[in-house]
């Protein structure tokens, strides 16, 4: 909700604490003031409020025992909260009734009452039909009734197939069938999980086994936590395991502890390339580059791709300890040697580069030439040619940049949208202005939702896309069921059913693509907006990117209301605000990336800390998680990169992305000056696409909702 508590929760709590002080508050507020400190993690502060505020059980409909519940449920206090559940169920309407019994009873299973957390089930199921098969899967688990156990688990949906063979393993372990328990965990996916089964019968063969196994898992969560269990209680004896448990320390950045497992493999006799090759790059991610060079040399003598793929790395990582004298003949000897190899464009567009950066031009565009003569079509071509043609336009030949950008367009290479963004700027240089209007229209019009097309607009002074208002609908009766069920789910907190259910829901058969359209909508107003992106792109196999609804789906805007007060408290523009967010957390303010960064625009803690101090914020990491809390930081963390850099707002983007000391390195670029260039100059691949991503969305958010900002 726009205006909902869960939106403004820290700014909410600030405020209504200032009222507290002065007396002011009447129950609503008590009430508001204790719900934004249970959303804000911190459920002692909202049970020290209802206790000093003491609020009727039955006030809005027995809300201040809900809160009181929750804060229990979150501080651990299962079997009481339990209990007050159920006793706010009493005062709660309609669905309400049934959510609450839901909730007891998860509270009470937690609290090691299987029987009372059966019969809160049991009452749930009878009070909300909707989700009666997922309230099934949770009393089976707790009834002490194994017939009436196996009857339930019958009644499943089909999005709780695995749910219900886990619960199935479960009832066969306490029947005393461990073997089929193990079985059952296995086929659920739970490998680990029938692990640990086979260590309690003392299988320790069939619990390495399964344990192996999960290492191998896709789930990237469960596979790490697998690699983990091994490490502890089956460590790695054979050459396959220390290989299998390394290759996901490395996944999960964890190189250093990789590096020994597959030493001892190479130890224990496996010489293979591949082996060989996911040592090196361990020791690369653990900073040993010069150990590494010894490793990568080594897999280089052996035969095959692999093989090639192993000099290659070396080369590079000659380049990454800056011997590049060395690494220059490296990669080019690797190039000519190989051209078939995948990795060989590369090589020699690293090796100009470097001489480029030396001012050794001639022999640069020797190489760039070798690249574009070589391998016409690959992306590195494509680039080689622009750096030739940046290079032509320095030096003032207009000619020979315009020819190289016309040979890109020509051949539809990976370049061809921003080399004929620069064949338009240059025609208009030379003041063919019809010529250059021509091409910006024809660019914008084919690239209507790209960065080239969004640039383009703005070049040839083109008004921005009309994508039309979207029809007002109302869902298929069946989606609306099924969101039905994902409502009910969520406030009974049974996040991984509700999530099983989203899967299914979204599924990849069976649906049209209003149908899609529908289910897409219905997950963005329930905050889902990630998986609800995914889908939108899927949509567009069926139905035009441009269409109305499919537009909005792949850029929702949530919280609308809030960024907008956010960025008018900054002095920032919205569509930039909202077009940074969608590109750093698609509006998920749990994300969390690998590197650790957190919520709606994804801070440092650190970041965060250095921040708050600054605008004298009273702050916590727990916060991150906290949607106006986060943004708030976040955009005043924006406001201060602009002014840094005087409102230039693409090194501003590129240090959001990067951090300031190497856009500090690019603003030496000779391109620098030239927001265009600039940009393609970028030698991070993210952070250009990043850049390029963000100013695209600005303009998109502009188009879909510039015409109706919120006051």
């Amino acid at each position: 909700e726009e205006s909902g508590v869960s939106v403004r929760a820290w700014h909410g709590a600030v405020s209504l604490r200032d009222l507290m002080t002065d007396g002011e508050l009447d129950p609503a507020d008590v009430l508001r003031v204790a719900q934004y400190e249970l959303l804000l993690g911190r459920a002692g502060d909202a049970l020290s409020i209802l206790s000093d505020y003491p609020l009727p059980d039955s006030l809005f409909s027995g809300a201040p025992l809900r809160v009181i519940a929750s804060a229990l449920y979150e501080k651990g206090e299962y079997e009481a909260a339990g209990g007050l559940f159920v006793r706010a169920a009493g005062y709660a309407p309609g669905s309400g009734r049934g959510v609450l019994h839901a909730r007891a009873g998860e509270a009470f299973e937690r609290a090691g009452r299987p029987d009372a957390a059966a019969s809160q089930y049991r009452v749930a199921a009878a009070e909300l039909p909707a989700i009666a098969g997922w309230l099934a899967i949770r009393e089976a688990r707790v009834t002490h009734d194994t017939a009436r156990a196996f009857a339930l688990l019958s009644q499943a949906p089909a999005a709780g197939r695995l749910l219900a063979s886990e619960a199935r393993g479960v009832l066969h372990l306490a029947y005393g069938d461990t073997a089929t328990a193990i079985h059952a965990m296995d086929s659920a996916g739970q490998s680990l999980e029938a692990a640990r089964l086979a260590m309690g019968i003392n299988d320790g063969d069939l619990a390495r086994r399964l344990a192996y196994k999960a290492v191998g898992a896709d789930d990237r969560t469960a596979a790490m936590a697998a690699a983990d269990f091994v490490i502890r209680r089956f460590p790695p004896a054979t050459v396959d395991e220390y290989v299998a448990v390394a290759r996901q320390l490395s996944r999960f950045g964890r190189q250093s502890q990789a590096v020994p497992l597959l030493e001892k493999a190479i130890a224990a006799g496996d010489s293979s390339v591949t082996t060989l090759l996911l040592l090196g790059e361990a020791m690369e991610g653990s900073r040993r580059r010069v150990a590494a060079l010894a490793v990568y040399e080594k897999a280089a003598g052996g035969e095959g791709t692999l093989a090639q793929t192993a000099e290659f790395r070396r080369a590079r990582a000659l380049l990454r300890l800056r011997r590049r004298t060395a690494a220059v003949q490296a990669l080019t000897a690797f190039a000519q040697r190989h051209p078939e190899h995948a990795a060989a464009p590369l090589a020699l567009y690293l090796a100009a580069d470097v001489r480029d950066d030396a001012g050794r031009v001639s022999e640069a565009a020797r190489l760039f030439r070798m690249v574009e003569d070589t391998w016409p079509l690959h992306r590195y071509a494509s680039r080689a040619r622009f750096r030739r043609a940046s290079r032509a336009l320095r030096r003032g030949d207009t000619e020979a940049a315009m020819e190289l950008y016309r040979r890109e367009a020509e051949l539809g290479g990976r370049e061809a949208a921003p080399a004929r963004f620069q064949m338009a700027r240059i025609l208009g240089k030379r003041g063919d202005s019809t010529a250059a209007h021509r091409e910006w229209e024809a660019l914008a019009r084919e690239d209507s939702l790209g960065y080239y097309g969004t640039i383009a607009r703005e070049a040839g002074g083109l008004p921005l896309p009309n994508f039309g208002l979207p029809p007002v609908v109302s869902p298929a009766p069946e989606i609306s069921e099924a969101l039905t069920i994902l409502d009910l789910l969520d406030e009974a907190g049974f996040t991984r059913e509700a999530q099983l259910h989203v899967e299914e829901l979204a599924g990849p058969d069976g649906r049209e693509a209003a149908e899609l359209m529908d289910v897409a909508e219905g997950l963005i107003a329930r905050g889902r907006t990630r998986e609800a992106i995914r889908l939108g792109w899927r949509i567009t196999a069926d139905v035009t990117l441009n269409h109305p609804r499919v537009v909005r789906i792949i850029f929702p805007w949530p919280n609308r209301r809030l960024v907008e007060r956010e960025a008018r408290e900054f002095g920032l523009d919205p569509f930039l605000v909202v077009g940074l967010i969608r590109q750093e957390s698609a509006f998920d303010p749990d994300a969390t990336s690998r590197a650790g960064a957190r919520g709606l625009m994804q801070l440092m803690p650190t970041t965060a800390d250095e921040l708050a101090r600054r605008l004298g914020v009273d702050w916590s990491d727990d916060l991150l998680g906290v949607a106006d809390a986060n943004m708030h930081l976040g955009v005043a963390h924006l406001s201060a990169l602009l002014r840094h850099y005087d409102g230039r707002v693409i090194p501003t983007l590129a240090a959001y992305n990067a951090g300031g000391t190497p856009v500090a390195r690019w603003l030496r670029f000779p391109e620098a000056n030239d927001p265009f260039l600039f940009v393609e100059r970028i030698p991070y691949v993210e952070t250009r696409g990043y850049v390029r991503t963000v100013l695209r969305n600005r303009a998109i958010y502009e188009a879909l909702y510039g015409g109706a900002v919120m006051p």
